[in-house]
């Protein structure tokens, strides 16, 4: 079986056995198996623990082996001392995937590890297993309810099309809360843990053939092989852009990476040379993360890095506008023409330079429809930012952006401010495609992503 058939199985599983499973609430083995039910996975779900007869409502089972007909996914929860023998088991079973949940492998750095760590490489690779970890949280997959970890509810994560892949477990759980809080849903989560005979090279290329997966965001601590990821990469980006958070930058925490997932972190400098080379995008913060991720998701790669920018008020505009020069990105140059219409439907009080400043108009739809035009039309605009304060005097400029918007192949970003709450006037906005952002400075965050993914296409395709 080939690998994207093998990894669709584990994603999609149409059954799943938790090995260790136990009655103790307060364990891995009981989380497992009360997750798969509590988030509600519509396969079969087969606890394996020969002191128990029954957990959850479940018949338990003494072996994996003891199991009636196929299983597609194990979790492991037992200790690092039994997990040959478990995979023994899981290879005359024919499962497709096992998730080793323990520690006590190569990330300790003791040869007893490091050997054991091999040893399951060695039987998972004859036996056509694949391993998820060891040391590891484990994976969900949104879209069929599969929380096939000890982190209750995250299977229930805002549904969406971000999926991402993460060398440290904890950092799942931060990057899909990072992503869910800014109202981004995500489909596959895979905690790769000490990555035994699964790596970063072999899921980027899964989710690049993945029709449910449109942006692909990546936690990594250390590779082994960059090469191999870089190439991947190469091919993934010109479909989908990949998004990467690298731990371990400094000397400090990089020695911190190597008793986490076993990872020599490497210096920082080289993983930023090897990353843009490839054509991810790198990102420094986790709301940097987030605020890339949803432009990507929602607006086209912008053709340029000229942007013009229309706020309500004039303060916005003008912090936007110094926040995009810091990104590198130029300020149009409105053509004649452009400036004429402008001038036609905003008062001569009020400059229609870039950024411009839109004042009272955003109360009637019709100006703000044209002023909208105006620039979207304009050949010197490669994409547009809008910046305003969302209460009754700005009703109607949300309607008009909406509906400009979509006529044009141009990028645009609302940048929306309140006086009480703005969830409505977001909310349309993000259903029409249009990302929101509280603040000037991650709105155009979120345009440099457009920009700089919009640079990588040509960069790879040129």
């Amino acid at each position: 079986m080939d690998l994207v058939s093998q990894l669709n199985h584990i994603f999609y599983p149409g059954s799943v056995a938790v090995i260790g499973a136990s009655s103790n609430s307060r364990k891995p083995g009981y989380l497992c198996t009360s997750n798969l039910i509590n988030d509600k996975f519509q396969g079969k779900i087969y606890p394996v623990n020969p002191s128990l007869s029954e957990l959850l409502g479940l018949k338990t089972f003494s072996s994996i082996l003891d199991i009636p007909g196929e299983v597609d996914l194990a979790i492991s929860v037992v200790p690092a001392e039994q997990a040959v023998s478990v995979l023994k088991d899981c290879v005359k079973k024919q499962v497709k995937g096992v998730i080793f949940v323990s520690a006590g492998f190569s990330e300790v750095g003791s040869e007893i590890g490091s050997n054991l760590q091999h040893e399951l490489k060695e039987i998972a690779d004859k036996g056509g297993v694949i391993i998820i970890g060891p040391n590891t949280m484990g994976l969900i997959n949104t879209r069929v309810n599969l929380n096939a970890t000890f982190s209750p509810g995250l299977g229930l994560s805002k549904i969406g099309n971000v999926s991402v892949v993460s060398q440290s477990g904890g950092m799942c759980v931060y990057l899909v809360n990072a992503l869910n809080e800014n109202n981004i849903g995500v489909g596959k989560v895979i905690g790769l843990g000490n990555r035994c005979n699964l790596d970063f090279d072999e899921t980027v290329e899964f989710l690049a053939l993945d029709d449910d997966t449109e942006v692909i965001v990546l936690y990594i601590e250390g590779l082994n092989n960059p090469g191999k990821l870089m190439t991947a990469a190469l091919k993934t980006v010109k479909k989908k852009p990949i998004i990467v958070f690298k731990g371990g930058r400094s000397e400090e925490s990089s020695t911190a990476t190597r008793s986490h997932t076993g990872s020599l972190a490497g210096k920082y400098e080289y993983y930023k040379a090897a990353f843009r080379q490839s054509g991810m995008i790198l990102v420094e913060t986790l709301t940097d993360l987030a605020d890339i991720t949803k432009a990507l998701l929602l607006q086209p790669p912008a053709p340029g890095n000229r942007l013009a920018i229309l706020s309500l008020q004039a303060g916005p505009g003008i912090i936007t506008a110094d926040k995009a020069r810091e990104y590198g990105v130029r300020l149009s140059v409105f053509s004649q023409d452009t400036k004429k219409r402008l001038r036609e439907n905003i008062s001569p009080l009020l400059s229609i330079e870039n950024p411009v400043d839109m004042a009272w108009t955003g109360s009637n739809i019709d100006t703000s429809r044209e002023i909208l035009c105006a620039v979207f039309e304009d050949e010197n605009v490669d994409a547009v930012i809008v910046a305003f304060i969302s209460f009754d005097l700005s009703r109607e400029l949300p309607k008009a952006l909406i509906e400009v918007s979509g006529t044009y192949n141009k990028p645009v970003i609302a940048c929306v401010g309140s006086l009480g709450s703005a969830e409505d006037t977001i909310r349309i906005l993000e259903e029409a495609g249009i990302p929101t952002y509280p603040f000037p400075d991650r709105a155009c965050t979120g345009l440099a992503g457009l920009v700089k993914y919009g640079e990588i296409l040509k960069e790879i395709t040129s």
